[in-house]
């Protein structure tokens, strides 16, 4: 519950930028950071947390909550989150966590779901898919490479705390 809670934070640190509904936010990189530490299952549950948190009116997502917010031009790219999180999971379950290229890719791929869920979504409210990637991917594409590259940094910092939580 504590982790699926960090996603919520990481959702309150956003930049709104006035042409698209998609807010810039530390999602992304909270959603892949957390599943490449987690594996599968773990990552599923804390995705499906964070998003029962949201429909029942806990404040988690950027700009809101509820069913009502989860059916909103964003709801595809939380939707998103849950996918891309057991997959980064499963890919790190997998040995894509044991070194920085294939922890890189593992993200790039959690990330493309992501977006392609949030797209698909999101076309449903501007006029297709081609604005929806005008508006809910080119303006995110050099912010995610610089979230995954930093999440890979700090993965072995992500590793201690895993290891030093596994002790108690």
């Amino acid at each position: 519950i504590m982790l699926s809670l960090l996603i919520g934070v990481s959702a309150k640190i956003k930049i709104l930028l006035p042409f698209t509904p998609v807010p810039v936010t530390f999602q992304t990189f909270t959603v892949l950071f957390l599943s490449i530490l987690l594996g599968a299952k773990r990552s599923l549950y804390v995705m499906l947390a964070y998003i029962f948190e949201g429909i029942v009116g806990f404040p988690v997502f950027s700009k809101g909550a509820g069913v009502a917010y989860l059916l909103g031009p964003t709801g595809g790219y939380i939707l998103g989150f849950l996918v891309a999180g057991y997959l980064v999971g499963f890919l790190a379950d997998n040995g894509f966590d044991k070194n920085f290229v294939t922890t890189l890719f593992a993200m790039i791929v959690g990330n493309l779901i992501i977006y392609f869920f949030g797209v698909i979504w999101l076309s449903r409210y501007v006029g297709g898919i081609s604005n929806a990637i005008m508006l809910g991917v080119i303006p995110f594409v050099i912010g995610d490479v610089i979230k995954i590259l930093f999440s890979g940094i700090v993965l072995p910092l992500g590793w201690q705390f895993v290891k030093k939580y596994k002790s108690l």
